[in-house]
């Protein structure tokens, strides 16, 4: 008695676990939100909608892989399962039947109820559909979870997709607006693509139509179009289906370990009004390997639950190489409230909604220690004091070492960094958010939650595991209410409701495979989650057939992929990506990218460090990048392109890496170049299209298990299917060098130098022409690095030029720096023996660019130096000798002006010491043959130095008494010229003169001036500036001469040419084209029959520096010219200038 009375209190309990639904109040589903998208984040292309339906059929373009030339299609469509089964009452005395039973118990006892079975997912094919026919009855995505106008889902990629006023939260509130909403906050995107989006089953009115006398109203008091009133399907209908709601994520990383694999989680939530006392998830995969769907086989792993199908003989449509396809089944429903440990990690019951409100000690909420530890892969010292929803204690609290309640960027965080998700020092950091730095693991269904905890934590849920996995041919379309079709609900349900995993079918044929886990209760307001990882490999076609059916390359990217899951998808992020500027000129393509990957990367896989490593350039002349793609692993598969530039941090990680090899290939980190953002390629023809691919790439993490392989980029260039570019990457650009326009004058360059009086050099010089700032200004200023100073002299001092900064002064904003924390290549030069960083001063160098702009920096002194060419007489002439001191004068290395006057007492000595005082080769002078108190008809005029008042700084001047005879002799005697300190005394000695060769009529008059010029590093108050200028006009005579060099080429031409880009899908026609060069930029260009019969005319309205146009050999009326010979006549509209040639043309 007393065991039966336990049975019925935890089954009552068991079944008392549903609560209000406190997510987003999502309007029902709409075709008219449906939207396509493609994930192109790694080498797994893939068509999907924004239904949950991914692939399609019978389009080639929507699945590929690998995404190049050689890539295949792999799969015909991917549909993910949620089935059910609901009891409703059986009540006599009523027509229609529609009271939900949920009870256990009387669900057990079976008298009186009906059986509703449910099979909801979208999919292109048998799919159950309203009596009209007009909308299937499955998954639509719900509004607000993308940008409306966007024929896009919401693509972290793609800023334009995203919602316009914040992303869904609570009810109906909103937040983050102009922020991606990722699985881990606001702004947080750990993987190298996302997609997001939202759908729900309320279109589904099966068991709500005449004449159904049993009914299932999941949310009885909810009408299609009370949310959203201008719904386009199923208006005033109630809210249908089971009451679900599905967010969906798709992942993907681009690291060479996980470029390969595609990830899909789903989460879903039970927003109906009852419990959902049996349901069960899953997925249904199509394979298309190789678009050959006819011989496949396929194969279960147990071990690893995954299935992976392959092509018999390995050879797919077109005759390219199939691979294998593998699914590994990942996170799966979990049962919290059933008292077993279903997934054996050693807690009982764990889940991702509860609240933390207390702590417990190490080994409270673990009923088997041994499994936990092994599990987790934790020694018992390990076990710590934890909050008691972080079941399974991986939850990081934070060190406020300060204690002042916010973190420091400097402070150890953890995971206390609050709902948002955002810790500080990431870009988007505005403060501390709710629960941020409160030393608690914070979650709020809707909003947010912290890492390591609840939702975002995948371990914190009892998973039930597969349950389910069938391999079948497809099955007939005939007629049949059990074959297993989606539109046959029991039939579905019992599929993938029952516990069985069918291992191996041996029947070359099209395969289904489907995966699946249940049944277990999904209660309402509780939300459950599936997830599966798509992977592909090549692997010896041998090893596939033979009984054992092994795949060694796919068995190790299934083990990156176990850790990407375990991890909370979370995996090695390359560094921030730098947008690429390409500018075409003459023969050659000017690239230039931005400096946000080495300043603003930060990896929080690896504790939020700046692992930025360096940068390499692609060029490929096919939109699949596949000419560049000629690395290869240890099976001879392509693996890595071959960059035609890189360059690396100076930090001594270089050379190829001995860690995280992907079938034997090592990821090359350079060889300690210094970084540039700068480069031109001259290897290009003019005429012909390029694409270029920029990466930023980080330097791994060998010390994480077997390595990590180091991450870059992706290249991404999307297509249609007419494989016409739909859109590229920022770091992706598409470029056509050419001839400058006929009559063009190109922009120049305005220098004032005056200011910089040193004696180094920099020379501005127009690179990147597309990015110039028309007539802005610009000044270059230079900071220093005091290294010694004469003692209490203002105005004596050793220095090093240590960085350059460039202002736009039309702006007034610093554009661009070069300083010891951050230079290019070696620019910059540190001094080991003092310590102390220095422009470089063997060699001129170039700087990066800035608004197109580089400027060659030439400053050949490391310390001042005598200059004895630009020293002289600037006024007059005179005999007399200038001798600087061989030391102290690099402590005076300024511009002097000697200025004599008809006051022969014009000046007099000022210091009244003769201590210290040294003469021109560094020896100290007896003080007996110092004589004070002088005075000259001269004066000495510090040029470059002035005084807080805005005055110069006069030098002061001793005679050194040579002939000792205590008289200063203008003739014999010398002139010491130097500074003087604060206390009076000799500070230091510049230079020194003497007269002793000049005569009465040599010696200089009055008015004379002597110019004294010292070269030096740049100082700080020196400056350059600079204006760029631009001209509308065209140079009539230029263009008269140019267009006597009109070409067409090639001439002849001969069935094809380089200039015409490749096509993949042997559907599709190559593009035709022919070039005119040397055209002018707005011009009228007639081609003629040689009979004289007007074939096409082309309008030329071209930017005024481009000088080409191509033709697409095509007449007026869109038909493809014939062979023969061809007339053309080009009339420049600026001028009238006219052209004629002829060319041909050979089939």
């Amino acid at each position: 008695m007393k065991k039966l009375f336990y049975i019925l209190l935890l089954t009552s309990i068991i079944f008392s676990q549903g609560k209000k639904y406190e997510g987003p109040d999502d309007p029902a589903g709409d075709i008219a939100a449906e939207r396509e998208g493609y994930m192109t984040g790694n080498r797994v292309f893939l068509y999907f909608r924004n239904n949950t339906e991914l692939s399609d059929w019978p389009k080639v373009n929507v699945s590929r892989w690998p995404n190049n030339l050689d890539g295949v299609k792999m799969t015909d469509g991917i549909g993910l399962l949620v089935g059910a089964k609901v009891y409703i009452k059986d009540d006599p005395t009523t027509q229609i039947d529609s009271v939900v039973v949920s009870d256990p118990l009387e669900i057990g006892d079976g008298e009186g109820l009906h059986k509703l079975f449910f099979l909801q997912t979208s999919y292109r094919e048998e799919m159950d559909v309203n009596p009209a026919g007009t909308f299937e009855y499955g998954f639509y995505p719900a509004f607000g979870y993308m940008n409306e106008t966007s024929e896009y889902p919401a693509m972290s990629n793609r800023p334009s997709s995203w919602p316009t006023d914040g992303w869904p939260s609570t009810g109906t509130s909103t937040k983050w607006p102009g922020e991606w909403d990722g699985r881990f906050g606001r702004g947080v995107i750990y993987a190298d693509l996302e997609t997001y989006f939202v759908a729900n089953d309320a279109q589904d009115q099966e068991y709500l139509e005449l004449p159904d006398r049993v009914r299932y109203y999941p949310r009885r008091n909810k009408k299609i179009g009370e949310i959203r009133d201008n719904v386009t399907i199923g208006k005033n209908n109630p809210w249908g289906g089971l009451g679900l709601r599905v967010e969906a994520r798709g992942f993907q990383w681009n690291n060479p370990q996980a470029r390969d694999a595609i990830f899909w989680e789903y989460n879903i939530a039970n927003i109906s009004d009852y419990d959902l006392t049996e349901v069960a998830f899953g997925y249904w995969v199509d394979n298309a390997i190789g678009n050959d769907g006819n011989d496949e086989l396929a194969y279960f792993n147990t071990d690893l639950d995954m299935s992976y199908s392959w092509d018999i003989n390995g050879v797919g449509s077109g005759g390219l190489p199939t691979g294998t396809m593998g699914f590994a089944y990942l996170e799966s429903p979990g049962m919290a409230y059933d008292g077993i440990d279903n997934d054996e990690d050693g807690i009982l019951d764990e889940k991702r909604d509860n609240i933390a409100i207390s702590k417990v000690g190490p080994t409270d909420g673990i009923y088997d220690l041994d499994k936990f530890l092994s599990f987790y892969k934790l020694e018992l010292s390990e076990l710590k004091e934890h909050w008691d929803a972080d079941e399974d204690q991986d939850w990081q609290d934070g060190e406020d070492l300060n204690n002042d309640g916010v973190y420091q960027i400097t402070e150890f965080f953890g995971d206390d960094i609050g709902l948002d998700g955002v810790a500080p020092g990431e870009l988007n950091y505005t403060g501390p958010d709710e629960g941020e730095g409160n030393h608690k693991p914070d979650y709020v269904e809707g909003v947010g939650s912290e890492p390591n905890f609840a939702v975002t934590d995948v371990s914190e849920s009892d998973m039930i595991g597969l349950t389910a996995f069938r391999l079948f041919p497809v099955p007939s379309h005939a007629q049949s209410n059990s074959s297993w079709w989606f539109k046959n609900d029991q039939a579905m349900w019992e599929l993938i409701g029952e516990n069985i995993l069918e291992e191996y079918i041996d029947d070359i044929s099209n395969l289904i495979e489907v995966f699946a886990s249940g049944p277990f209760p999904l209660y309402k307001g509780r939300t459950e989650r599936i997830s599966m990882s798509e992977l592909h490999s090549y692997d010896p076609l041998e090893g596939l057939n033979s009984p054992a059916h092994t795949a060694p390359a796919l068995y190790e990217l299934k083990k990156i992929v176990q850790v990407i899951y375990e991890k909370d998808y979370r995996f090695a992020q390359p560094p921030k990506m730098p947008t690429l500027t390409a500018t075409p000129a003459d023969g050659k393509v000017i690239l230039t990218w931005d400096n946000i990957s080495d300043t603003r990367t930060r990896d929080p896989f690896l504790g939020n460090i700046n692992d930025f490593e360096g940068y390499k350039l692609f060029r490929a002349t096919d939109k699949y990048f596949a000419d560049a793609e000629v690395i290869t692993d240890g099976y001879g598969t392509p693996m890595f392109m071959k960059p035609i530039f890189q360059c690396d941090l100076k930090n001594g990680k270089f050379g190829f890496t001995d860690f995280g090899l992907v079938n034997g290939a090592a990821y090359n980190l350079g060889s300690d170049t210094g970084i540039s953002h700068v480069f031109v390629d001259n290897n290009v023809m003019n005429g012909r299209t390029y694409y270029y691919g920029l990466v930023a790439y980080d330097y791994g993490a060998p010390h994480i298990g077997p390595g990590i392989s180091p991450s870059e980029n992706n290249v991404v260039v999307e297509l249609d299917e007419a494989e016409e570019v739909r859109s590229i990457g920022k770091n992706v650009a598409i470029v056509t060098p050419f001839k400058p326009a006929a009559g063009y004058v190109a922009p120049d360059i305005t220098i004032d130098d005056s200011n910089l009086p040193g004696g180094g050099k920099i020379e501005p010089s127009i690179l990147a022409q597309s990015s110039i700032k028309e007539d802005h200004q610009y000044q270059v200023t230079f900071d220093i690095d005091t290294i010694a100073l004469l003692p209490q002299y203002d105005y004596g001092l050793m220095y090093t030029t240590n960085s350059i900064k460039v202002t736009d002064l039309s702006e007034g904003t610093v554009i661009y720096e070069e300083t010891p924390l951050k230079f290019v290549g070696s620019n910059l030069i540190k001094v080991d023996s003092l310590g102390y960083w220095t422009l470089n001063t063997k060699a001129p160098f170039n700087t990066d660019v800035f608004d197109g702009i580089q400027l060659n920096v030439d400053m050949p002194f490391d310390q001042g130096s005598y200059d004895y060419a630009n020293s002289g007489w600037v006024q007059g002439s005179g005999i007399m000798r200038v001798v600087p001191t061989i030391r102290e004068s690099s402590y005076l290395p300024w511009d002097y002006h000697i200025i004599f006057s008809s006051d022969p007492s014009v000046y007099t000595t000022t210091t009244s010491i003769k201590t210290g005082i040294r003469d021109a080769v560094d020896n100290r002078i007896p003080t007996n043959e110092i004589l004070l108190g002088q005075s000259f008809g001269f004066y000495v005029k510090n040029e470059t130095l002035l005084k807080s008042d805005g005055s110069h700084v006069l030098m002061d001047m001793v005679v050194h008494d040579v002939n000792k005879n205590g008289v200063f002799d203008n003739s014999e005697d010398k002139i010491i010229v130097g500074g003087m300190r604060n206390d009076g005394k000799w500070a230091g000695t510049a230079f020194v003169l003497d007269f002793n060769l000049a005569s009465t009529a040599t010696y200089p008059k009055s008015d004379d001036i002597f110019r004294v010029k010292f070269s030096r590093p740049f100082w700080k108050d020196d400056y350059l500036t600079f204006t760029i200028n631009s001209y509308d006009d065209i140079d009539a005579d230029s263009l008269a001469k140019t267009m006597d060099n009109i070409r067409v080429v090639p001439n002849p031409y001969v069935a094809t040419n380089v200039m015409e880009t490749a096509v993949s899908n042997q559907f599709l026609n190559q593009r035709r084209s022919l070039m005119f060069t040397n055209v002018p930029a707005q011009a009228l260009i007639k081609i003629f029959t040689i009979s004289g019969i007007l074939v096409d005319e082309i309008s030329i309205n071209n930017s005024p520096e481009k000088g080409i146009v191509h033709w697409d050999m095509l007449t007026r009326e869109g038909l493809e010219i014939a062979a023969g010979m061809y007339l053309f006549h080009i009339e420049a509209l600026a001028t009238g200038d006219q052209k004629i040639g002829k060319f041909a043309v050979i089939k």
